[in-house]
Formats: structure tokens, sequence, C-alpha cells
């Protein structure tokens, strides 16, 4: 029995825009806290959504406090972050603007210490209200990798071979990655796949046994979460 809801769409298109309206009514449900931004290719027409929604409704995130999920952590200072990749699809393009956003700096020089700090800045901001996410191929969220603990909190990270392969990273790549706590302890999580390349991950995290194997598999047993499919991500699905 499924432990989360599940919406499946025909299209990334109409997948992203579904998923970008929940993102907005979990903001608007948990206003006073935070609402977790991620990275990636799946998140770019959620953001194109989200400013479009803006567009109609000046100031929509006026008042939001965003909050920055991951960061990989590379002694190459010259490639672009993730922060700068949410600003440039996302943040930069609000009209209205936005409150604040907590980065992770990766350019800090004690990453340990810079997990640490990104961890007590949520916490001192009230915690999170909804949190987006995508899903590795390896069913990790964030860069929580398998194998991690179930009760992992914010930290640096060794990423997984496939992770730096699938990626372009160097060898021996690290990251900052909320923990899964963290992601537990947002109020609302909203999940979105796309792709027949997610379609095992998808399957493992559903179907499968809630595992650290599958990091995305503990997140079923959050008491609201939503998943947001197209029809190659789920194919796999029974």
């Amino acid at each position: 029995m499924y432990q989360c809801s599940i919406r499946v769409f025909d299209t990334p298109h109409l997948t992203a825009a579904t998923a970008g309206d929940a993102f907005m009514e979990g903001v608007s449900d948990f206003g006073s806290r935070l609402a977790g931004l991620a990275a990636g290719r799946t998140m770019h027409p959620i953001y194109d959504h989200l400013v479009r929604a803006e567009t109609w409704s000046s100031g929509l995130f006026s008042e939001t406090a965003f909050a920055q999920l991951d960061e990989v952590v590379s002694e190459d200072r010259g490639e672009a972050s993730f922060a700068d990749e949410i600003d440039r699809y996302l943040l930069s393009r609000l009209s209205g603007g936005y409150r604040t956003f907590l980065i992770i700096d990766r350019k800090a020089t004690q990453p340990d210490l810079e997990a640490k700090r990104h961890q007590t800045a949520l916490l001192e901001s009230g915690g999170l209200g909804v949190q987006l996410l995508g899903i590795g191929v390896n069913g990790h969220v964030g860069f929580n990798e398998p194998g991690c603990h179930p009760d992992s909190q914010c930290r640096v990270t060794a990423l997984a071979e496939s992770t730096l392969e699938r990626n372009g990273y160097h060898p021996g790549t690290r990251a900052v990655t909320l923990g899964i706590a963290e992601i537990m302890s947002a109020q609302r999580i909203i999940m979105v796949a796309t792709g027949a390349t997610k379609s095992s991950a998808i399957t493992a995290m559903i179907e499968g046994p809630q595992s650290a194997d599958c990091l995305a598999s503990l997140l079923r047993a959050h008491t609201d979460m939503k998943l947001f499919l197209d029809r190659a991500a789920a194919k796999n699905l029974s």
C-alpha cells in the first residue's frame, strides 16, 4: 500500500506545472517556515512555472524565506554553484522579490563548519515548511547516497560513483547536504521525477522495502508526502 500521494501525468510539462502549484500551496500553508529549494534539470521547468505564476500575482513570494537543500564542494571555485543556479532560474526572475535565501557557501574553507552553520540557520529560522525534491537514479535525495544513516543530519558527504559519473564530477568530489532527518522534519515534501532514467528509482522507492539502499523509500513514512511523476518515470509501477 502506498504511503504517499502519487500523481502521474502524460508529459513532463504537466508534471512540473502541477508540482509547482503544489509547492506554492505549501508556501502559502506554511508561510512562517522556510521553503526548501533544490537544484538540477528536473527543477528548471518547475521554476519557470513559479516565475509565470508570479507575473500574475506580483509579490507572490515577497515574504517567503527560501533555503538551499545541498551544494557540491569543489576545489574548482570557477564552477557555478547550485545557489547560483537556483538564483538564475528562479530567484533573480521574481519581480516582486523574496524575503531571504539561506545558502550553503561552497567556497567555505571548512565545509564541516559550513554544514553546521547551515543546519543552525534553518533551525533558527523556524525549520522547513515545504521541501521541493528530485530523486537520483540510485534513489538518493539531496546528496544522501545509498547506505547513509536514516537519521543523518546536515553534513559533508562523499558522492556515490554513479553520481560522480552522471554529473561529470571529479573523483573525490564531496557535497554539503541536508540529511534525511532535516528533510523528514519538513511539514510537507514535494518530490518530482520525470523521464525513464528515474523509473527504477521510483519503483524501488514506492514498491521496494523501506531501506537505506534507496534513501527515497524512507520518505514514505512522512505524513504529508506528495509525489509527481510523468508516464515515463512511473512506467514500472504496478
